[in-house]
């Protein structure tokens, strides 16, 4: 028998239910921020292979601190989800539910294609990321912006540095300072003018960097 999935934004949070049943706020959780699972793609997108999207979290630190995922994984005509908190020593807490693919698939799509949510730093962040090109090893994280007209991209290679490009930023044209990013980070990385911090320690930048590049450190 299958279950019926419910995909919605609530205040900046995405909320998942299961035949009527909210999920993401159950046991004191809440929902994921919407970086997290639906930009730059979309993470419930159900494929041959198991993906994962982050399901509910803390409500104050995010899924960092603590998060219940769901593996997703496209089985002929239906999607199988295994979800449960994360880790090793949950494996054997995981809940399963199977979802009929074609309604599955459409109430993904309505959400990933629903924008009504996204502030303006969510639309230009979701515009700068989308099929961004980058160097190999390097991803997307998400965009944040201050008082100043400063847009930060947060970039990452994966379990070895973390990468912040500043660019100015035009908080009524969101369109516009998102393609003008874009053009800045399809240049050569060399020229960014970017800060960097090795997440393992290491005291020399990316091979990829440029002159201009700063490194920054954690107190």
């Amino acid at each position: 028998m299958t279950s019926l999935l419910s995909l919605a934004v609530d205040r900046l949070r995405v909320i998942v239910c299961i035949d009527g049943v909210d999920i993401s706020r159950a046991d004191g959780n809440d929902g994921a921020d919407p970086w997290h699972v639906l930009v730059p793609v979309n993470r419930f997108v159900a494929t041959g292979e198991f993906t994962t999207a982050v399901i509910a979290c803390c409500p104050g630190c995010g899924p960092d601190c603590h998060a219940v995922e769901a593996r997703i994984r496209r089985e002929g005509d239906v999607v199988r989800w295994e979800w449960g908190r994360r880790g090793a020593r949950w494996e054997g807490e995981r809940g399963t539910a199977l979802f009929g693919a074609a309604a599955y698939d459409a109430e993904v799509s309505r959400l990933g294609a629903d924008h009504g949510w996204e502030t303006a730093t969510h639309r230009a962040g979701r515009l700068i990321l989308t099929d961004l090109e980058l160097p190999a090893a390097v991803k997307g994280v998400r965009v944040r912006t201050d008082d100043a007209g400063t847009l930060e991209v947060w970039l990452e290679e994966p379990d070895e540095y973390q990468i912040f490009v500043r660019v100015p930023w035009d908080e009524r044209r969101p369109d516009e300072s998102a393609a003008a990013v874009r053009d800045v980070l399809a240049g050569p990385p060399r020229r960014w003018h970017a800060e960097w911090h090795s997440t393992t320690g290491r005291q020399t930048p990316p091979a990829y960097a440029g002159p201009s590049w700063q490194q920054v450190g954690w107190a």
